[in-house]
């Protein structure tokens, strides 16, 4: 943990940016063209008054600034799957393409609002992706604990003050990188302007409907051509989300 003073008051940095501490960094208006950027975000996670700061020396706030910044992931935030948080082991969903309709409505809800609204709702979409362990077998595979409304606010207040916020950004990397991956391989033109949820949406759409089987025809009773039936999906998709 880093240490430093400024007026004569010592103050620390921490080991981590928590979920909180990373949505305020980011609700910083006009983010990294902001002359006091670097000032406000040692403010935000030290509680050093930023006058304090603004009167300090440039290198040595610039150089804490930098530091704060090092603890963000950057462009390719490593995906982890399990960690320990207060003694407790938390899981990502195991096979999230298999989510209950309350997991999947919670997380269309507050994944479909304004930026500014995702940033706000982050420690609630973690704690709704990261749930206890309750069962881990010889081949190291878990469960994780069923979807309940009521724990999963309590563990989203845990999470807003104490989980490293690379466990979440880890965790969107992950669903952008499969998302792309999968619909790559699906015709371009069926996918026209679509947002990272609604591909996510299509994804978990497809799986419930074409997971069980390859045979299109049986599915639809030989109507529909497989991409006829990946557009009708895709419209739902988009209907869904203009409602929501």
């Amino acid at each position: 943990m880093i240490k430093f003073r400024i007026d004569g008051k010592q103050y620390q940095l921490p080991e981590f940016i928590s979920i909180e501490k990373y949505t305020k960094i980011y609700k910083v208006k006009d983010l990294f063209s902001d002359d006091y950027f670097a000032a406000k975000i040692v403010n935000i996670v030290s509680e050093a008054p930023l006058e304090d700061l603004l009167d300090g020396e440039f290198n040595e706030v610039q150089k804490l600034s930098y530091y704060v910044l090092s603890l963000i992931p950057q462009s390719k935030p490593k995906f982890i799957d399990r960690f320990t948080l207060n003694g407790v082991e938390y899981g990502f969903i195991p096979d999230w393409k298999d989510l209950t309709f309350a997991e999947f409505a919670d997380l269309d809800t507050l994944s479909t609002k304004k930026a500014d609204e995702i940033l706000d709702n982050l420690h609630i979409i973690a704690a709704i992706m990261f749930r206890p362990i309750t069962d881990i077998n010889n081949n190291n595979i878990y469960k994780i604990e069923k979807y309940n409304i009521d724990t999963m606010k309590e563990r989203a207040q845990l999470f807003k003050k104490e989980l490293d916020i690379k466990y979440v950004l880890g965790a969107q990397f992950f669903f952008i990188n499969f998302a792309n991956k999968f619909l790559n391989s699906s015709p371009p033109y069926l996918m026209p302007n679509l947002s990272l949820w609604q591909k996510i949406k299509l994804i978990w759409m497809m799986r419930k409907f074409l997971g069980k089987t390859t045979d299109y025809k049986k599915l639809t009773d030989g109507s529909l051509s497989s991409t006829e039936f990946l557009k009708t999906i895709l419209q739902n998709t988009k209907l869904s989300t203009k409602k929501s």
